[in-house]
């Protein structure tokens, strides 16, 4: 890497792209490090574009300012830092008020005597039971009597050490992410939770309203087991209104495999591969009649970008070489729905694939018949195996008259319609397959419709 010259100070994005957008790469290639380059080579520029450069907001998917984004920005929390503990602590089978009490609990947002005397709330900072013990986080629910006399009867005696010798968080965190069962037979996580906020609930009696208001140790810990259960049980029934009334969707073993097109059309089969997502990605595909003889492949290697965005970029190239080609009458296959259903509708226009997208539908729109539809993997080997490859090649998109030796066992079973089976949820066709036939449909409906008026006006 050198450094940037002077003239590469005033360079414009429009003095690195070709005429059809193409990225000249050898224009900043020699002073630019090479992820800024993969990065910039991933983008799409739209030569056709009239309207003005926008600025595009990133925290959000749409590209779009939202205050919740700048407010997650403007407060780091360990919820970005710890993923699977704060999945585990949403997903946890308890009632939603004993999920947002673990929140506040784990973000340290729920104060004992000692956080309140501190901050000059009250002057007293022992435990309401225990005279001359500060009351603390972890006195509350592991070191007061009560929750001392508990744990010990429903935690194994093996684990009672290091059970309770754990700081506060590495103690809340180890019991929301365990797997365990406990002696009720429920999740040891749901039981744990559930345990803490019951804790919760009579130390605030004893505190507010003396200590004849609790439940005497025992009497607690049975308390905690009858409610854990059926709370537990509770969450789990079905409700009205709820999703989990809805049968789970039936699922059958189909077979899976490519299919030739009818006579008359080509297949273009494409897929997209990230090496990280986003990382360093490619897209292939390959073009075949109904011969299912190989017309036409391709291998691109994009840059650095995400696995959605090289499918966009699959089906981009590939529209481009099946026109080329002559194909006029395409069926597209694409094991991305994603990838589809940003094709199919509207999408903002700061959208980040917004560009990319507006170009995949012009190449559609041209004077031609294309039908885009997803394909299961199984069904799409040889376009997976052609971006997987691509991986390996210089920035470009390097196109193959002839298909590689490594694709011919491939080429060779699809073409003897081998299958592979796969569960899968079985749908009706979308009408969105069948163009010409529902446009038939309406201009049918049309026509009848002018000529009952028409006889209408005679009459």
């Amino acid at each position: 890497m050198q450094p940037v010259p002077e003239e590469g100070l005033e360079l414009k994005v429009a003095d690195c792209v070709d005429e059809e957008g193409r990225w000249l790469a050898h224009k900043f290639s020699e002073f630019l490090p090479m992820e800024i380059q993969q990065q910039i080579t991933a983008l799409a520029v739209d030569p056709l574009a009239t309207s003005d450069d926008s600025l595009l907001w990133r925290p959000t998917s749409n590209g779009r300012f939202s205050t919740k984004s700048a407010y997650h920005l403007m407060m780091p929390s360990p919820q970005g830092g710890d993923h699977k503990l704060w999945k585990m602590l949403w997903n946890l089978p308890v009632p939603e008020r004993i999920r947002c009490f673990m929140w506040l609990l784990v973000l340290g947002k729920i104060s004992s005597n000692e956080a309140h005397c501190q901050r000059h709330l009250t002057t007293e900072s022992d435990c309401y039971r225990c005279a001359g013990r500060v009351e603390t986080i972890l006195h509350i629910f592991r070191e007061c009597p009560p929750a001392t006399y508990f744990w010990t009867r429903v935690v194994a005696s093996s684990d009672q050490p290091a059970f309770s010798s754990m700081s506060t968080q590495t103690w809340l965190r180890k019991n929301i992410l365990s797997e365990d069962t406990s002696i009720t037979g429920i999740p040891w996580n749901a039981f744990y939770s559930i345990a803490v906020w019951l804790l919760w609930k009579n130390r605030n009696d004893g505190t507010f309203q003396g200590i004849s208001k609790t439940l005497s140790a025992p009497s607690l810990t049975q308390a905690i087991k009858v409610k854990a259960r059926l709370w537990y049980d509770a969450w789990k029934a079905p409700t009205i209104g709820s999703d989990r009334l809805s049968p789970p969707a039936q699922r059958i073993q189909a077979e899976i495999g490519w299919k030739l097109p009818p006579p008359g059309w080509w297949k273009l089969n494409v897929d997209g591969a990230s090496n990280g997502n986003p990382g360093v990605a490619g897209a292939g595909g390959v073009l075949r009649g109904s011969d299912g003889r190989w017309a036409g492949g391709f291998c691109a290697s994009l840059g650095c970008c995400s696995a959605v965005m090289a499918e966009l970029w699959g089906l981009y190239h590939g529209l481009d070489i099946a026109w080329r080609h002559g194909c006029r009458t395409l069926m597209v296959e694409s094991d991305s729905k994603l990838a589809i259903e940003l094709v199919n509708n509207r999408t903002d226009p700061l959208h980040p694939y917004a560009t990319l997208l507006a170009a995949i539908r012009r190449k559609i729109a041209q004077d031609w018949v294309v039908r885009l539809s997803h394909v299961y993997r199984e069904g799409n080997r040889v376009a997976d195996w052609l971006s997987k490859h691509s991986l390996v090649y210089p920035y470009g998109v390097h196109e193959m008259p002839n298909s590689p030796q490594a694709l011919v066992p491939l080429l060779r079973e699809d073409d003897q319609g081998v299958t592979f089976p796969r569960d899968i949820v079985p749908c009706p066709p979308s009408p969105s397959l069948y163009p010409s036939l529902l446009y038939s449909s309406v201009l049918g409906l049309c026509a009848s419709f002018h000529a009952k008026k028409k006889t209408k006006r005679r009459m």
